[in-house]
């Protein structure tokens, strides 16, 4: 299953997530190539989404969890917060770096439902393509 940490912590009630890239490039026209366009790689935006549903971490998984509060302050502070994303166990390949969450949204559901919620985060910087370790 594929999951994601923010920080080295997981995400309470994360139920989806996901991740897009988008390629950039340049056009080049240049004499020598007689008249015919060439593209030259310029770089790879990135992004994610996630949702799942309102369930806080108790005082026990403080150290191993955040929840939906803690997402949505992280969007209000905009500041860079950690990430890896890909299946936790030993061998798989994941994506690691920072990003920001650029978007949120809450749904608080009733009294037979739970609220959910849902974001986006842009990478800032380079990601890491690797494997998780052992």
């Amino acid at each position: 299953m594929l999951n994601m940490k923010l920080g080295n912590k997981l995400i309470k009630g994360l139920e989806t997530t996901g991740i897009a890239g988008k390629a950039t490039f340049q056009e080049l026209l240049l004499k020598s190539f007689n008249g015919v366009k060439e593209k030259e790689f310029d770089a790879a935006e990135w992004s994610f989404k996630f949702s799942g549903k309102t369930i806080e971490r108790d005082s026990s998984e403080s150290g191993t969890h955040e929840d939906f509060e803690t997402l949505r302050e992280a969007m209000n502070s905009g500041v860079a917060v950690a990430f890896v994303y890909g299946r936790f166990t030993a061998g798989e390949k994941i994506v690691s770096g920072t990003c920001i969450i650029v978007d949120w949204s809450e749904d608080a559901g009733s009294e037979k439902t739970m609220g959910s919620w849902s974001g986006s985060a842009e990478l800032s910087g380079t990601p890491t393509f690797t494997t998780y370790p052992s």
